[in-house]
Parts: structure tokens; sequence; C-alpha cells
């Protein structure tokens, strides 16, 4: 994967071995992994951004800036995923003092529930040590999936995938809801008029049995997030999943996306779960992985 006039670049490296689809592990240098961070807090800023701002402000919502960080908190969920720093160290060098406030914003909101990413490509030398130098420790850590736009989508899905709109907007928040146990007021709904965004969902026999939704920035790059129930930790169906994601390829390629990234939460050190495969057979290479540090 390379980065060149602003669009990033991947060729699909899946090979077969047997009847099982490997997935590429080719590493991207720094600057490709910087945009591919970057594209992500994009994401999520944009996302905080639709909602109200009476609901943000009650539910204890907002973003900000920590030179070329994005720091994310959301008190009202009580987890971890939901406050996190992106793109720490990766877009500039990380420094104490950017870490030292980072932490003290969290400490201002009440959030002692939050997340901090390590990759590879941080810096400087010895990012992981300063982590461990403010009390902070691995938790857990995901592995980033990237593809191209080089190659059309090849997937057998057996599910009904449907691009969410104002008629079906309500069940499909009603199940993000469910699936993640949170309460979203009417901020769910907002995104799907929102530029940039589109959500998807599976079927089986009417109902609605997975979600996922893409974010296609400016950059280019379409950001596949808001999965649920996420496979591998909410559910041990993954194919679901995998044919919202062969629809979400397909339709980002139709609309000019450049490149896709997403991840696989529930990371396997032998990359021998089925969305490796599936991610795989989709295009998709695992180029790094992001540990997670928390306090």
């Amino acid at each position: 994967m390379s980065q060149g006039a602003g669009v990033l670049r991947c060729s699909v490296a899946a090979t077969m071995s047997g009847h099982e689809v490997q997935i590429d592990t080719t590493p991207v240098d720094h600057a490709t992994a910087a945009a591919i961070e970057a594209a992500e807090a994009r994401a999520w800023l944009d996302l905080y951004a639709a909602a109200p701002v009476d609901w943000a402000q009650r539910a204890g919502q907002s973003t900000r800036w920590v030179g070329g960080t994005l720091v994310l908190q959301w008190a009202a969920t009580g987890r971890r995923y939901f406050s996190r720093a992106i793109g720490f160290g990766v877009v500039e060098p990380a420094t104490p003092e950017a870490l030292d406030e980072i932490l003290a914003g969290w400490d201002a909101g009440g959030i002692d529930m939050f997340l901090v990413q390590s990759l590879p490509h941080c810096r400087p030398a010895g990012f992981d040590e300063l982590l461990r130098s403010r009390g902070l420790e691995e938790f857990d850590r995901q592995d980033r999936i990237v593809r191209g736009a080089d190659v059309a989508v090849q997937f057998p899905g057996a599910y009904e995938v449907e691009r969410v709109d104002a008629s079906t907007a309500d069940e499909w928040a009603a199940f993000l809801q469910r699936v993640y146990r949170l309460e979203t007021g009417r901020w769910l709904q907002l995104l799907i008029d929102r530029p940039g965004w589109r959500q998807y969902v599976a079927r089986d026999r009417g109902e609605i049995v997975a979600a996922r939704g893409m974010y296609h920035g400016p950059d280019g790059i379409a950001w596949l997030g808001m999965d649920g129930p996420v496979p591998g930790l909410g559910t041990e169906d993954y194919e679901p999943d995998a044919a919202i994601c062969a629809r979400i390829v397909d339709d980002g390629l139709a609309a000019g996306a450049t490149a896709f990234i997403a991840d696989i939460e529930a990371p396997a050190d032998g990359l021998d779960t089925p969305a490796y495969a599936n991610f795989a057979q989709l295009g998709f290479r695992r180029p790094y992985v992001r540990t997670h540090f928390t306090r």
C-alpha cells in the first residue's frame, strides 16, 4: 500500500491455501499509516458532530484536538471504546506534555474508562514506555484492515442487505441501541441524510440481524464502522457482517472511494477466524495491529 497524490492505493494480495483465503499482512509505511488514522479521526469527528447539542451535553459527549490527535469522550457509556485518542504519536510525534493534556481532559470530564492507541508507527522511539510512565498498561488490541479501489468485490452473500433510509431509520437505530445497550436519542437517525454517511443492515426472514455503516470522507477514504453485533465478540455468525461489507465496498467503489479502512475487533494470533478469510476475500489486507492502553 502506498500513498500518492493524496490517494491510498493497495492491491489485493489474498492467496488461496487449500480452500482457505489467507489475508496479506504486508506492512505500510509511516505516511500511509498516518493517512489511515487521520481518515478514521475525521469519521469519528463527524459522527460526534452529528449528535444533537442538548443530548450530547447530557451524555457528556464531546471531541477536542490535542495537536494532531483527536480525543473523544462519551461519559454516559462508561465504556473505553467511546473515549479514545486517535492518531496520537502517528500524525505527529507524541510528547509527554500532549499525553498529560489528553489524560487531564478525561479526568476533568469524569472519564476513567478510555483508550490510547499504540501502533508500530508511533513516534518517538519508546512510545509505549511513555504511556507506561503515566500508569497506562496494555488492555487489548485490534487488527487494522485496509483495501484500495483497484479490484471489484466478489463475495457470495446469503443475506438480504439493504441501505437504511428514512423509512427504516427508527428500526435500525433501535437495533443498534439494543446491541450496544446504549441510549442515543435521535442522534443515529440524523446520520441517514448526513453527507458522507451510509448505513446498512442485513436481514434474515425480514428481521435485522446485523448493521454496519460507512463514512466516505472528503479525502476519498471510506471508513467502515458502527458494526453490530461485532463478529467474534457479540456473535459467532460472521456472515451477515461480511455480506454488509461486500455491499458497502461495492457501493463505495461506485461512489468513487479510493480506499477502505476497518478493524477486526476480535483479533486472533493465528489470523484464523472467519473474519480474516472473509475480509481477504473482499480484498482487504492487515498492515498493522493497534494496541490499546488504559489506566
